[in-house]
């Protein structure tokens, strides 16, 4: 439980201070690492809403991160059941 708490604010702080290119990885490997990692929905969303500057195609309340990174999270449960750790 504290590694959770703990990753969540690491990829926080990453997202708040590094560039794309580090906090984008950081919160993917969180999402695979985590079991059904749903804080990384709302970080997703926070980097849309700090950095992005939005899809045309999509409605403005879509998150472009949040979706992909919910996408992530659903095919990955499956995979988790299969796999063990």
């Amino acid at each position: 439980m504290t590694r959770r708490v703990i990753g969540s604010i690491f990829v926080l702080l990453s997202i708040l201070v590094l560039p794309y290119w580090i906090y984008i990885p950081v919160l993917l490997f969180a999402i695979i690492f985590f079991p059904f990692f749903w804080e990384g929905i709302i970080l997703a969303f926070l980097i849309d809403v700090i950095y992005g500057s939005g899809v045309e195609a999509l409605p403005s309340f879509v998150s472009l991160f949040a979706l992909s990174a919910l996408i992530l999270i659903i095919i990955l449960l499956p995979i988790r059941e299969r796999l063990r750790f």
